[in-house]
């Protein structure tokens, strides 16, 4: 996962002008978050903080706060939740592997072109205002295509 171009300074400011304060847990969740490499879902957020003595269900209420108050966004893949970072004007293309689960970001010039074409068309078209987009792509990642290469051809080895 990329570094966000988050002001990570004014994460604060976005809780207390939405009425939140700051807090241990927090603080730590999104810590958690911006320190990662990977996507991650709630599970995945607990596990790196619950040694701070934090319960799932506080990382669940805390989630949707930082989400509401847009200091993370969520990623719906797959029927399960992955946070990250969120970060204004950005297009953000994403590959979720359908066999491990994996979530990479997706940098390419070409791609985030055609995107914008997309939003600036749906922009004009609907007369909307757009903040942020997400695409999700459905992939087979490139270690998983190997492993099922490999597996027909051990088993190709057996039929013959």
């Amino acid at each position: 996962m990329k570094k966000k171009t988050t002001d990570i300074s004014n994460l604060s400011e976005k809780l207390i002008s939405n009425g939140y304060k700051i807090t241990k847990q927090r603080c730590e969740i999104i810590k958690a978050i911006y320190e990662n490499s990977v996507h991650m879902n709630a599970d995945e957020i607990y596990k790196k903080v619950k040694h701070k003595k934090i319960g799932l269900s506080t990382v669940y209420r805390n989630l949707m706060i930082l989400e509401t108050v847009g200091i993370i966004k969520r990623i719906n893949a797959a029927n399960t939740s992955y946070y990250e970072l969120q970060s204004i004007g950005e297009i953000d293309i994403h590959a979720k592997c359908i066999r491990c689960n994996k979530i990479v970001d997706i940098k390419k010039e070409k791609l985030e072109e055609n995107a914008k074409k997309l939003i600036k068309n749906i922009k004009q078209e609907r007369g909307s205002i757009i903040n942020s987009a997400s695409i999700v792509l459905s992939v087979i990642c490139e270690k998983c295509k190997s492993e099922i290469i490999l597996n027909r051809n051990s088993n190709k080895g057996r039929d013959g």
